[in-house]
């Protein structure tokens, strides 16, 4: 009886550290600040342009594949457009790495 007392003890301080480690984990998920980024992109039909978006630093790796099939407001037309593929996402005061990138980033209107 004595062993059962010490092992649900064990399993008892087990469970409620783990329940710890999560709660301060979705804590830091939930207070990160969101930041601006820009993509590069191909529209659908033909096309390129810079794309603005706001989203947390731990979601920026992954834009470019959540963007493809956004509708978007093309800044230099005026009109709507779908994203065929994003070429590349980067934080806003950050360089893109495609020489392309870098001049239609410095001819889009913010």
């Amino acid at each position: 009886m004595k062993h059962t007392h010490k092992f649900t003890a064990a399993i008892l301080a087990s469970f409620l550290s783990w329940s710890f480690v999560a709660d301060v984990s979705a804590a830091s998920v939930i207070a990160e600040k969101e930041v601006n980024a820009k993509c590069y992109v191909q529209l659908v039909g033909g096309g390129e342009t810079i794309s603005l978006w706001l989203v947390k630093p731990s979601l920026l790796k992954s834009l470019p594949s959540t963007i493809s099939g956004q509708e978007i407001l093309v800044i230099t037309t005026q009109k709507k457009a779908h994203i065929y593929r994003a070429e590349e996402c980067v934080l806003e005061e950050d360089d893109f790495n495609i020489a392309r990138a870098r001049v239609m980033d410095k001819e889009t209107p913010r």
